[in-house]
Formats: C-alpha cells, sequence, structure tokens
C-alpha cells in the first residue's frame, strides 16, 4: 500500500539522512583510527548500516524507491566533517552528536504520524531507540576525551 507523498517523502529523507551518517562515520573511523574510540564508532556505523536496510524495506513496501546517496545534505556534511577532523577530537564528535540529534527527530517526528501501520511504528521504534543510545554513547565519549590529547590530524 502506498503511503502518502508527505510520509514517503519524510521516509526518505530519513533514509538519506542514514547514508550522511554512514560516511560521516566513515570520515570520523580514519580520525580515530587505532583509538580507544575506534571500536565504539564502528558499532554506531553498524547501526547506521542496518537503519538503511530498515528504512529501505519500510520504503520499498509501499511502493518508493531508496535513494542512491545522500543527496545535498550528505555533501554539507562532508565538507563540515573534514573541516571538524583538522581541528581537534572533540570537534568531530560533536559533528557525529549533532548529526545523531537530527535523526533522533526525524524519527521522532516520524512516529507523531498517526497513519503509521503498527508495523512500521514498531520498526521505526527500534530506530529511534538506537539514535537515543547513539547519544547517549557520544556524549561519554565527549566526556572522556579532555583526558586525552589531541591526536593527529587527517
Amino acid at each position: 500500500m502506498a503511503l502518502p507523498k508527505p510520509l514517503m517523502d519524510s521516509l526518505l529523507s530519513q533514509y538519506r539522512g542514514e547514508l550522511s551518517a554512514i560516511e560521516a562515520y566513515d570520515r570520523a573511523l580514519q580520525k580515530f583510527a587505532g583509538q580507544t574510540e575506534e571500536a565504539e564508532l564502528l558499532r554506531l556505523r553498524e547501526d547506521h548500516l542496518g537503519a538503511v536496510r530498515r528504512l529501505g524495506a519500510i520504503i520499498r513496501q509501499h511502493g518508493g524507491v531508496e535513494p542512491e546517496s545522500s543527496g545535498a545534505w550528505g555533501s554539507l556534511a562532508t565538507g563540515l566533517e573534514r573541516l571538524a577532523s583538522i581541528v581537534n577530537d572533540e570537534v568531530p564528535l560533536r559533528v557525529l552528536h549533532r548529526g545523531e540529534t537530527v535523526g533522533y527527530e526525524g524519527y521522532a517526528k516520524l512516529l507523531s504520524d498517526p497513519t503509521l501501520e503498527d508495523a512500521v511504528v514498531q520498526e521505526l521504534q527500534v530506530l529511534l531507540d538506537h539514535s537515543q543510545d547513539h547519544l547517549t554513547r557520544l556524549e561519554t565519549m565527549l566526556e572522556q576525551l579532555p583526558a586525552a590529547p589531541n591526536r593527529p590530524m587527517i
């Protein structure tokens, strides 16, 4: 069953945001390669790959086609992340945190739609919960940074 256009547009936007998140985590992993943060960043990236699969399935089930790229938002995020990575260790994590906040807000907005089927609500709730977990994990990483010196720039 096809979804109303505004709802499908929101799902497609959230999908592009997840693609952008994967790209951002890829860049952060370059910055933090071999560092204590690397394993956690890899786990968060994997969650975003899972989100792309889940959102893609919802989009296809409802007659849509997944975007092939993160679009303009991804290009902007790439530029910001590259700039952030040369400043210090904190800024790239803050950029990731901001992106996670945007993702969380997107899922919350989607879940506020009363026309969503129960199965879609369940999937989106899982993704919202993951977003909240990501925010908490990034906040923990940020709290632990002041004790560590800045690492080399990439």
